[in-house]
């Protein structure tokens, strides 16, 4: 009677074959990953844009983002007056809603750039450079584009002054 068993060579191409299957597998699993890194700063910043447009109609006041270096922020735009502070805040506690406050900070690893509408050059956040943007009561503001980049591509988009939805994706992911 024979006996019929694998080759240790045999072992071996089986053993290689799923090595490189995981490996492969691994590298594309990494790659998804880090785009998705580079998407969450600008799926917030679209989240934000739309929230200070629906609030600064609703609640006739202006709304703005402010842009640092690493992280940017939703917040009310200060009142001129401290008595107008003080009605804003009390409105705000009086229809139990929350002051707006929102920020994000955007990971070292990613640039993050804006350009103000009939600019022609990218303004790359870093310290000591602010930019805010601006939700007028009307609802309406300022067209802007932002970008954020890193090694594994670019996410952005440019805003549409009248809805603050993407006007213009500029994307490019390499992938």
């Amino acid at each position: 009677m024979t006996r019929r068993a694998f080759t240790l060579m045999e072992i071996m191409i089986v053993l290689a074959i799923i090595g490189l299957v995981f490996a492969g597998s691994y590298k594309g699993i990494t790659a998804l990953n880090e785009q998705a890194e580079l998407a969450k700063p600008f799926e917030s910043l679209r989240s934000m844009a739309k929230t200070a447009w629906q609030r600064s109609m609703t609640e006739q006041r202006s709304w703005q983002i402010h842009f640092f270096a690493d992280y940017f922020v939703l917040e009310p735009k200060q009142a001129a007056k401290e008595e107008d502070r003080k009605m804003f805040n009390d409105s705000d506690l009086k229809k139990q809603r929350g002051t707006g406050l929102e920020s994000v900070k955007v990971k070292s690893d990613i640039i993050m750039e804006i350009r103000r509408w009939g600019q022609p050059n990218w303004i790359r956040m870093q310290p000591k450079v602010e930019v805010v943007w601006v939700f007028e009561q009307s609802g309406l503001c300022e067209p802007i584009s932002v970008r954020f980049t890193s090694d594994r591509g670019t996410v952005g988009a440019q805003f549409d002054p009248l809805t603050a939805s993407v006007r213009e994706d500029i994307s490019d992911r390499d992938g």
